[in-house]
């Protein structure tokens, strides 16, 4: 099971739900991380829009608040279990992701850190 752990808070409040349609946050932030390294190009849907964002080379991602109040990101990224988020402060979340098995990263020869799929 993939694993959550909140950041620090960068001067924002971590109230639960508003009951104001006032956007709270200024912005969602993020960090995707795999064995407590940064996942670079993983993949972040929005549930209930159509916007796609993708992870830096250091894991970090930025949604701006005015798209959606405490939204609920799909989280997937090549050979790891894909996982939900839903937001409930302006708290920058971390998200823990796991290797599905049968997956191992190379981490020699010419492309450095691809996935490869072994056994059946």
């Amino acid at each position: 099971m993939a694993r959550m752990c909140s950041a620090q808070a960068q001067g924002t409040p971590s109230a639960a739900h508003p009951t104001t349609a006032a956007h709270p946050c200024g912005t969602f932030n993020g960090r995707v991380m795999a064995s407590d390294k940064p996942l670079a190009g993983a993949s972040i849907f929005v549930k209930g829009t159509s916007i796609i964002l993708i992870t830096n080379e250091e894991g970090f991602f930025t949604l701006p608040a005015s798209v959606v109040n405490f939204p609920t990101l799909a989280v997937s990224a090549a050979g790891y279990a894909p996982q939900d988020f839903t937001y409930t402060s302006c708290v920058p979340a971390t998200l823990e992701m796991e290797l599905l098995p049968g997956t191992r990263i190379k981490q020699h020869g010419k492309r450095k850190g691809f996935i490869m799929k072994t056994g059946s």
